[in-house]
């Protein structure tokens, strides 16, 4: 049964479940997943290098590598619901070793130790991911997901950071007492662990229906996509744009804090800030994506993605204010890169295949994004002066960055979205709307003068 015959009673469970278990997960992510403020903070208490943090950023990358084999796992099971829950608890039933580890082995071990653990949670979560991916395709009609995926995203980020928000004042109260932080950062972890155990027990009650099986050999399954032009030239902007996005990746976090000189608190804000600025803007990026299309909406991100990294460069510690409205703008962006990261390759797959083609894209992107993050804690720049700035050396990797992630504008305007609208044709529209809104405005406040 195709996707325009769902039932409504099983759209709206379906809904209700993502939702519902979405929010233990993202909850559990905020604390222990890539990108986490609380294992950037871990790191810098256990005394990490600059490679270290390469490392960790690269390893929370590594799912994206990975998730092919979501589509190897599944091939020959008609249901996918199991091996979906399977893989994410083996992922999560670890995350508590994060703060264990340092508790009793010293800290160089202990950072060798915990980027292994972490690679591994991640890489087990990474199959699961994919095979969720299939199976949301085959629940959530096209003509929809770009709404659905935008509040669900916008309800996920709220309660997230909002917990980790509450959680930081917990981890910046016992920056003096360091024995009572690494309790802290053990009991931290171990909730997480929990947290994300409960969602996927949530997760296995989600409505699921047959699907095919697809029983052809390995190689076979993985060289099919790439007989598809359009899919290629959609892999290598899912590259180039990763490329570009791991420059400097690892260091905005150590630079709030080794440089900004920012508390967990004030990290979580910033966050809690960028969250806001996706929450006011999702409901649109999905409108907009439904009506136009994710290329058009991936251009105007890029476009906002270029701008905001110019914010970091003037930023001192008695200027902090200005991340913060940088945060606000990067939040709606990376909002919509979300929502068009989900969305784009599935417009692009055949139905039924969308989940080894959603694997592969995730293996090229995540490709390029690991090697941009480790050649940035390997390669780190010296300081420069331009134009009577001085610029840190993870300044100078914000800054090439910027110039990196609009370059991603050439393979995008290669690839053909069924029936996107072009970009010009969408700032047209909305220039005339502009326009028209401008005259109404004009005539109202004419006749208005006219009564008086």
């Amino acid at each position: 049964m195709g996707n325009k015959e769902r039932k409504p009673s099983e759209l709206r469970e379906t809904f209700r479940i993502s939702i519902t278990e979405g929010v233990y997960s993202q909850v559990y992510f905020s604390i222990a997943g890539p990108g986490s403020v609380f294992l950037t903070k871990l790191l810098v208490m256990l005394g990490a290098s600059s490679i270290q943090f390469g490392i960790l950023a690269a390893s929370g990358q590594i799912f994206l590598l990975l998730m092919p084999l979501g589509a190897l796992v599944t091939r020959k099971l008609t249901l996918h619901r199991s091996a979906t829950v399977r893989w994410a608890v083996a992922g999560r039933a670890i995350a508590p070793l994060f703060g264990v580890i340092p508790l009793f082995l010293t800290d160089r071990i202990s950072l060798t130790a915990v980027l292994a653990v972490f690679a591994i949670s991640t890489a087990l979560q990474a199959v699961s991911a994919n095979i969720w991916t299939g199976w949301m395709a085959r629940m959530v009609p096209l003509r929809i997901r770009g709404r659905f995926f935008a509040k669900r995203n916008a309800i996920l980020l709220a309660f997230g950071l909002s917990t980790a928000f509450l959680l930081g004042l917990l981890v910046d109260s016992f920056n003096d007492d360091p024995s009572g932080l690494r309790l802290i950062m053990a009991g931290l972890f171990l909730v997480a662990g929990i947290i994300g155990l409960i969602g996927l027990r949530i997760l296995a009650k989600q409505p699921e229906r047959p699907t095919e099986t697809a029983d052809i050999p390995a190689m076979k399954l993985f060289r099919e996509p790439f007989r598809d032009k359009n899919f290629r030239k959609l892999c290598v902007f899912g590259g180039w744009w990763m490329l570009a996005i791991g420059i400097g990746a690892p260091f905005w976090q150590p630079f709030m804090i080794e440089v900004l000189h920012m508390g967990v608190t004030e990290m979580l804000l910033y966050g809690l800030t960028s969250t806001i600025g996706s929450i006011l803007t999702l409901k649109y990026w999905g409108r907009f994506i439904d009506r136009y299309g994710n290329i058009a909406a991936m251009k105007l991100a890029i476009g906002i993605g270029t701008i905001v990294p110019f914010a970091w460069l003037f930023v001192t510690h008695d200027s902090i204010w200005i991340i913060y409205l940088e945060a606000l703008v990067a939040g709606s962006m990376w909002g919509c890169v979300g929502v068009v990261t989900a969305n784009l390759v599935l417009a692009i797959a055949p139905e039924k295949k969308a989940q080894i083609y959603s694997g592969v894209f995730g293996a090229f992107s995540g490709a390029g994004l690991v090697i941009t993050m480790l050649a940035s804690g390997i390669f780190m720049p010296a300081p420069m002066r331009i134009a009577g700035i001085s610029l840190h050396p993870m300044q100078v990797l914000f800054l090439i960055t910027a110039f990196a992630r609009l370059s991603a504008l050439i393979p995008l305007s290669r690839v053909k979205e069924p029936n996107a609208v072009p970009l010009n044709v969408v700032m047209g529209k909305l220039r005339m709307w502009s326009k028209v809104r401008i005259l109404n405005l004009r005539v109202t406040l004419s006749k208005d003068k006219e009564k008086k």
